[in-house]
C-alpha cells in the first residue's frame, strides 16, 4: 500500500475517536481509502474517524447507502440536501 501521510493523518483533532495509522488499516478500509483517493483526491473525515472500528463503519455505510438510494418518494438529491441542511443546523463538520 502506498503511503500518503499528507492526506491521511489529520492536522487537527477531527474526532474523539482515534485515527489509526494508515499502515494499520483493515484491508477493507485501505481499499475504500484508495477508491476515495482515486475519485475524490483524498480520503474523507468520515472514514478517518471510523476506521478504528471497520465493522461498525461498514454497517453504518450500508445504512447510509440504503437511506440515500433505497425506496423513497424523495430523490437522492432531495435526501442529500436534507442531510446537508440538518448537518449544517447541527454544526456538523463532516
Amino acid at each position: 500500500m502506498p503511503n500518503h501521510p499528507d492526506d491521511w493523518a489529520p492536522t487537527e483533532r477531527i474526532s474523539w475517536f482515534p485515527v489509526p495509522a494508515e499502515v494499520d488499516l483493515d484491508p477493507r478500509v485501505a481499499e475504500l481509502v484508495a477508491r476515495q483517493r482515486e475519485k475524490l483526491g483524498a480520503p474523507n473525515n468520515v472514514v478517518r474517524c471510523h476506521a478504528w472500528r471497520p465493522d461498525h463503519m461498514f454497517k453504518w455505510l450500508d445504512l447510509y447507502d440504503y437511506i440515500n438510494r433505497g425506496p423513497s418518494g424523495l430523490s437522492r438529491i432531495d435526501r442529500e440536501m436534507i442531510g446537508v441542511v440538518v448537518s449544517a443546523d447541527n454544526r456538523c463538520m463532516l
